[in-house]
């Protein structure tokens, strides 16, 4: 845990130890835990590469864009701010407060909650015409949020202000981006103003969403002007390159990190900077050039 603050209001302490509490030493507590566990789930990187796997790569490119760049706009603004307020999260504050699930990193605000009305509200605008999407964007920022706590990595207010953090960049992307002629304009202004964070911040979760969104704005340049791919309808075409990509976003993450993760010790600057290049190289070539290997899907195809 880094060092950080530990600042909270006594109500907060005492919902966390009421919500860990429930059904205790029953079979209830069993089910509330996977539960939560579960909520917090969807939240997390995999749900999040999942979407935007399914959406960019196979349904709609320009609609899985406008999800993948509001989801990294909420991740590299939580981390600016997290590393401003530097909040130690609960488990590591009060005694009386468990910890459920891994976690790392400070507390304030809430990655998950601002993670989730990003990727879900941004994913119902886009496919606003599908009425599931909108519950889904209503009921999983809620559950997510009530989760966190329960799991003993946020307070309540960590959560509260990730709702309207990941609100307030989901309007200002699907404004901005239905009104810009130049859409890079406003990728490279976001760009620049998290460029900041590398002169104050400490934690892991910045470097990588910095490194992501470096990868992101530089792999959709290098898409839309050599490579141009096609999305599909084909359902089974659909799964193959989501499937694929995922399995080449963990191997390639797992293999460069191999190569340049251990060049400087854990936790110094240089390490975070190679963080930033590791997560950076993962997007670009997920992104921009593994969508080349669609050509395949033709040849085969014709034989």
């Amino acid at each position: 845990m880094e060092n950080g603050i530990v600042w909270f209001m006594n109500w907060e302490e005492q919902l966390i130890v009421w919500l860990q509490s429930l059904g205790a030493g029953s079979f209830l507590q069993t089910i509330l835990f996977y539960l939560n566990n579960f909520f917090s789930f969807l939240g997390e990187e995999y749900i999040c590469v999942a979407v935007l796997g399914v959406v960019y790569w196979g349904l709609d490119k320009k609609k899985g864009e406008r999800i993948g760049v509001a989801v990294l706009f909420a991740n590299v603004g939580i981390g600016l701010l997290k590393n401003i307020f530097a909040r130690i999260r609960p488990w590591a504050a009060s005694d009386k407060i468990e910890l459920l699930r891994d976690v790392e990193g400070f507390s304030f605000p809430s990655g998950h909650s601002a993670n989730c009305t990003t990727l879900y509200p941004t994913t119902a605008y886009e496919y606003r015409e599908k009425k599931a999407w909108t519950w889904a964007a209503i009921l999983i920022p809620i559950l997510c949020g009530i989760s966190r706590c329960y799991v003993g990595a946020h307070w309540p207010t960590d959560v509260i202000t990730g709702w309207l953090t990941g609100l307030i960049i989901f309007f200002a992307c699907t404004t901005v981006l239905n009104k810009v002629k130049n859409k890079y304009i406003f990728y490279l202004v976001v760009l620049g103003i998290s460029t900041v964070g590398l002169f104050y911040c400490k934690t892991n979760d910045f470097f990588s969403s910095y490194g992501m969104l470096i990868g992101f704005i530089a792999a959709k340049w290098f898409e839309e002007r050599h490579v141009n791919f096609e999305n599909t309808k084909n359902l089974w075409l659909v799964f193959l390159r989501t499937f694929v990509g995922g399995v080449l976003y963990f191997a390639l993450s797992a293999g460069i990190k191999a190569v340049i993760g251990n060049i400087f010790p854990d936790g110094s600057y240089g390490y975070l900077l190679m963080r930033t290049v590791r997560y950076g190289l993962v997007i670009f070539l997920l992104i921009g050039v593994y969508p080349l290997a669609f050509q395949l899907e033709k040849k085969f195809a014709k034989k």
